[in-house]
């Protein structure tokens, strides 16, 4: 017995050093392989390096030489395109001016120091080199690359073109040459295209200048060499044809290579340094997996809650409705899920700020732990939404007693360090029979209850009902049917006209979208543009309307065209570039085109708003602020975003002859925006009287039924070919 006790006992103690054996030997491994791959790693990371360098120093050369070439091409344009020269040149014939302006500059070096004139006919009546004259003709001086741009000049003045440039061959090496038409500085010949002289300005690409255009653009070693390298980087000169006539090459810095050298010691260092540290983890490794394993357990329970109101979230409200059901199953009871969302409470946050709202958050939670049944599953599952299950025998009486208890509690304002916050709750309430419809129905069914409850802001709470499900595939089946229209071409464009305030005369139009859905009518736009934003068509739409009316538009003269965008539109990134598109595809001017923009977009996205809005006018389009006075009417965004127009909503005209303060109302509207200089529309012109008094008020622009209703595209085109025809026969 004894021999067998110290057998285990020495099995034991065996097992414990080969067990810290191979674990050291993995130890080992990883240390071996980490080094391999570090090694590796920096090895790749200095190839990188080094490729990135030449990269760089080969962008960097060809910009240089690109620069060189646009210096030349700007001198060309400052000194043939001149209104002095052409004087001197075609009617004083003055030499001596000509060779101040020209000949002389030659010898300043900074922008070209070679200078021919030929004559119509070709012949070369003056040369210039490094400031005194040149012996030379221009067609023996510049190599067979001239003859090509000469020729490319020679076409390209067919098409009001009077200027080249490239690279060509010389005696004295390659150079830049620019060779331009003299003409006025408008751009335009003052003399018949027979009886035009040209001038030919070359700088070369001497030593001092390569060495100049190294020190610029801080390239070491920048050389021109004749023929391009096999086995390194270059930047190429290339004539008009593409051949290629030099190339510079410059030394390879190869930063990666030098700093890989730099570190390799300190890499050796480190992985050692790795290795001893490795060893001590393996002692404080069981303790470090032991607390692990309680954090673990600790960040599971923490995972099902929401920190801010200690409730759960929805990961926890899952798994408590799955308990929920199972529990009603077993009673046959039933499982009651109430979605609860806070009404107002962004306006809470806008107007405290968001420590305030978490304060509301907090209390609207322990308030409503109060009112509900200790096994009642209660958790956040959004900003401001909540959710209540629980399991009720009776479950009229016992959702009736819960929404009356909700309903008083939030009748009370919160006082909140000394501010008040009134908020309310919009309830919407499904029911598992005896647990049976699962916890992702139910949850569903709960959310779309509770929606309908926001959207009739009854106060109330409303029960899940089938004809939700009816309502909400009504909804998908107008969208299919949406898409199917736009699919089809099947919208239609109307046009409401609109009139300058002075003479009466049509000076614009309103594009507005008309949808005659197949077998049902005409859908009113306030219904179907919804739908389209809430299933990602109003994009489509907006491209359908603004292609449509600007095709239409192109064919009445200065007619302004206003198209209403969604603030949806602005969020997509390509709505900018496929506007411009359009425009350029339609032929229409962009400054002939007004985009029409709600308060709400900038009350919600301001920033978002002001990068929008510089995108479009940088690309000619004008904005309008669109129902102004409706609804936030702020002096601010006036001021802070450059509105194009202002557009005065509906309800401003209405009230006139209603209330005492309408007129006054609309005056200082009308009076704040031209203070910033903005043009005003008046929008819901219903009568002469209406117009008379807008019109008195400084608005500048009418629109409305008394004019003209919405019409067709033709009927546009029948009443401006009337020329006669203004709004007083509308």
């Amino acid at each position: 017995m004894v021999v067998s006790s110290e057998s285990r006992i020495g099995g034991r103690t065996l097992r414990a050093p080969l067990m810290v054996t191979l674990v050291l030997i993995v130890f080992a491994a990883v240390v071996a392989g980490g080094t391999v791959l570090i090694l590796t790693a920096i090895s790749n990371m200095a190839f990188h390096a080094n490729s990135l360098d030449t990269q760089r120093a080969q962008q960097t050369a060809s910009g240089a030489l690109a620069s060189f070439e646009q210096q030349i091409a700007s001198a060309t344009s400052d000194y043939s395109a001149w209104d002095d020269a052409a004087k001197a040149v075609y009617v004083d014939r003055d030499r001596d001016w000509i060779e101040k302006n020209y000949g002389v500059f030659t010898g300043a070096g900074t922008l070209f120091d070679t200078y021919f004139m030929v004559t119509p006919g070709g012949d070369t009546t003056m040369a210039y080199k490094d400031g005194a004259p040149f012996s030379a003709r221009f067609d023996t001086y510049f190599g067979p690359s001239f003859d090509a741009l000469r020729a490319g000049l020679v076409s390209d003045m067919a098409r009001g073109v009077y200027q080249k440039t490239g690279f060509v061959e010389t005696p004295d090496g390659l150079a830049v040459v620019g060779i331009a038409a003299v003409r006025s500085s408008q751009g335009a010949l003052t003399v018949a295209k027979d009886k035009v002289t040209f001038v030919i300005l070359a700088r070369h690409l001497s030593d001092a200048v390569v060495n100049q255009l190294a020190h610029n653009y801080i390239i070491d070693g920048l050389r021109l060499v004749p023929n391009v390298p096999s086995d390194r980087p270059f930047a190429a000169m290339r004539n008009s044809k593409g051949d290629i006539l030099g190339a510079f090459v410059w030394d390879l810095r190869e930063p990666g290579t030098r700093s890989y050298r730099q570190v390799l010691p300190m890499v050796g260092w480190g992985i050692a340094v790795i290795g001893f540290v490795l060893l001590g983890l393996l002692a404080s490794g069981s303790v470090i997996v032991r607390r692990l394993m309680a954090d673990e357990r600790a960040a599971r329970k923490l995972s099902k809650q929401d920190q801010l109101s200690g409730l759960l979230n929805r990961s926890g409200l899952n798994d408590a409705l799955d308990e929920i059901e199972a529990q009603a199953a077993r009673s046959h009871r039933d499982a009651v899920l109430i979605y609860l969302d806070l009404d107002r409470f962004k306006d809470v946050n806008d107007a405290y700020g968001h420590s305030v709202g978490d304060q509301l958050i907090r209390g609207v939670t322990a308030g409503l732990k109060h009112l509900l049944p200790q096994d009642a599953a209660f958790a956040r599952i959004g900003g401001d939404e909540f959710a209540i299950a629980i399991v009720c025998k009776d479950t009229q009486s016992c959702c009736a007693a819960l929404e009356q208890a909700v309903i008083a509690f939030f009748k009370e304002p919160f006082i909140i360090g000394g501010r008040l916050a009134s908020v309310g709750a919009s309830m919407g309430i499904a029911v598992s029979s005896q647990g049976t419809l699962g916890s992702a129905e139910l949850l569903r069914r709960a959310d779309m209850a509770m929606y309908r409850a926001k959207a009739t802001r009854s106060g109330r709470a409303v029960f899940y009902q089938p004809s939700m499900d009816e309502d909400r595939e009504a909804r998908v089946n107008m969208a299919n049917d949406l898409r199917l229209a736009l699919d089809k071409d099947a919208l239609t464009v109307v046009y409401q006209p609109i009139f300058d305030a002075h003479t009466r005369m049509m000076c614009g139009v309103e594009a507005l979208v008309r949808w005659n859905r197949a077998g049902q009518g005409f859908v009113a736009p306030d219904i179907f543009i919804p739908i389209a934003e809430d299933n990602g068509l109003i994009g489509r739409i907006g491209e359908f309307v603004m292609r449509h009316a600007l095709t239409e538009a192109a064919k009445w003269p200065r007619i302004s065209v206003a198209i209403n965008i969604s603030p949806l539109q602005l969020h997509d990134a390509s709505f900018v570039g496929s506007a411009a598109a359009i425009i350029d595809a339609c032929g229409f001017p962009a400054d002939r085109v007004i985009l029409e923009l709600t308060e709400g977009f900038f009350v919600r996205n301001p920033d978002r708003a002001k990068h929008s809005m510089a995108q479009l006018q940088r690309n000619g389009f004008r904005i309008a602020l669109d129902d102004f006075g409706s609804g936030f009417s702020s002096v601010g965004y006036l001021r802070e975003f450059g509105f194009d127009r202002l557009k005065i909503d509906r309800s401003l005209v209405h009230a006139l002859g209603k209330t005492e303060k309408a007129g006054d109302l609309l005056k200082a509207t009308v009076a704040l925006a031209s203070s910033f200089d903005i043009p005003v529309t008046a929008e819901g012109i219903e009568t002469l009287a209406q117009a008379d008094y807008v019109s008195e008020c400084g608005c500048d622009e009418l629109q409305g039924f008394f004019f003209s209703r919405p019409v067709s595209g033709e009927e546009i085109s029948r009443m401006l070919a009337d020329t006669g025809w203004t709004a007083s026969v509308a």
